[in-house]
């Protein structure tokens, strides 16, 4: 039997830039309150997505970028942002090309993930097929993503790589779901 819900009692904002963290406070089953910081984006951004770009050679086309929390360059899937009104599967292949320059056939939504346990920002996962180098990559000024194309088994040691790579979640996930495990 799954465990009662704790009752949410109030919420305050405790900051906000790219990211917000709210002050939460709940009481529990047994009658304690206690406090949580939930992040999440900032408002009236709830969702991004992740796409697992396959070639017509079988190949995943990767990002290679810097990232501050591990304050190093990383593998990851290209994604971003599903901007306010926007369809998740057009928001996936808007990001596909802004950063990689690559263009798809068939862009599917394959299932959603919370970011992380205290976060109430959805990640939504997708594959995209027919990938081709044929679109043109257009950056933020925060970004500076080098596309890389790994065979399945190159980028399945990436994610076996501590360290590698960052959103590892969203590509098993996807792996999953294109039948590449």
């Amino acid at each position: 039997m799954d465990p009662a819900p704790w009752e949410l009692l109030g919420e305050e904002l405790g900051f906000e830039r790219f990211l917000s963290v709210r002050l939460r406070r709940y009481r529990m089953p047994d009658g304690r309150e206690v406090e949580w910081d939930v992040s999440g984006r900032e408002a009236g951004v709830d969702a991004g997505v992740t796409v697992l770009p396959l070639t017509p050679e079988g190949r995943i086309v990767t990002i290679r970028m810097f990232r501050a929390g591990p304050d190093a360059v990383v593998t990851n899937l290209p994604g971003g942002l599903v901007e306010p009104g926007e369809e998740v599967a057009v928001a996936g292949a808007r990001e596909l090309e802004e950063e990689t320059g690559y263009t798809c056939e068939t862009l599917d939504v394959v299932g959603w993930q919370w970011s992380g346990a205290s976060s109430t920002f959805r990640k939504y996962v997708a594959i995209a097929r027919g990938c081709r180098p044929d679109g043109k990559q257009q950056l933020d000024e925060a970004e500076d993503c080098v596309p890389v194309e790994l065979t399945v088994d190159a980028f399945r040691a990436e994610l076996r790589s501590p360290g590698a790579m960052t959103g590892i979640d969203a590509a098993y996930l996807a792996l999953d779901h294109a039948g590449l495990l």
